[in-house]
């Protein structure tokens, strides 16, 4: 590869890990939201610790969003049980890839009773990135 075509390349990276984790963010951030002010009680903090993303580009993390909820007994727990099973998704692997999760076991229970644990975040996410990326000309 040339100096251009590489100078090219890493610009087109950059663009697109902006527009995943502007995305990305938009959705979790709604879904934290929501589990932060919704009836359900996270007592311990652990559901919405537990419940972010990371991005990988050729088999590395780029970007990781997992943070502590801001209530809760136990945060601490939430936050490392996430974060360790998105990076357990991990694969080896050329070019993007994302992994978003909530890490507890009983994630999809909870989801299950009608609370939003994460399916607000990944409902449209295939149309909502293909029209972030349209704005800067990658597809």
């Amino acid at each position: 590869m040339n100096v251009l075509a590489i100078e090219l390349q890493k610009e087109i990276d950059a663009e697109t890990l902006k527009h995943l984790i502007k995305v990305l963010s938009v959705g979790v951030e709604k879904v934290r939201r929501k589990m932060e002010t919704k009836p359900y009680e996270d007592h311990t903090g652990n559901l919405n610790s537990s419940t972010g993303f990371i991005i990988y580009h050729n088999g590395q993390v780029v970007h990781r969003d997992f943070r502590e909820s801001a209530k809760g007994t136990d945060k601490a727990t939430g936050l490392k049980e996430g974060l360790s099973l998105a990076l357990a998704e991990l694969r080896e692997s050329t070019g993007w890839g994302v992994v978003l999760m909530s890490g507890m076991e009983y994630a999809s229970w909870v989801q299950g009773k009608g609370y939003d644990v994460l399916l607000s975040a990944s409902t449209n996410l295939d149309s909502i990135l293909k029209e972030s990326f349209e704005e800067i000309g990658i597809i």
